[in-house]
């Protein structure tokens, strides 16, 4: 007799490791490997164990975001405001591997003009 599992999920744990083989994989071949989420999204695949920990990883992070251009960032906030990007992962803001933030056009709010990205030129390989 045949047993059949259903899951509804991935589990993290396998997640991760398709995870660790892509970064492993852009290693080995040169390359600087990057992730492009937000903590919401990241916490869905990974939770918020150990798991879903890349604090060597560079980020790329689309959260928070504006339309209003004049709340152009200073640094990692929206000027004017107490908006921050949020990094994911338990990579921080004063994190070195905090590398970008899609500001506006991205995620999902049309700002009517396009993507607005702000990358920390100091972390740049």
């Amino acid at each position: 007799m045949q047993r059949v599992v259903r899951r509804s999920y991935v589990p993290a744990s396998v997640d991760r490791a398709d995870f660790n083989g892509f970064f492993d994989y852009e290693k080995a071949h040169g390359y600087t490997p990057g992730v492009y989420s937000e903590p919401g999204i990241w916490a869905s695949i990974f939770g918020s164990g150990t798991q879903s920990l890349i604090r060597n990883t560079d980020e790329w992070t689309y959260e928070p975001e504006t339309t209003n251009f004049g709340a152009a960032p200073v640094g990692w906030c929206l000027r004017g405001t107490s908006t921050c990007a949020a990094f994911f992962g338990g990579v921080t803001r004063s994190s070195p591997h905090a590398l970008m933030w899609q500001w506006s056009g991205g995620g999902g709010v049309s700002n009517g003009v396009g993507d607005f990205d702000q990358i920390d030129a100091s972390i740049v390989r």
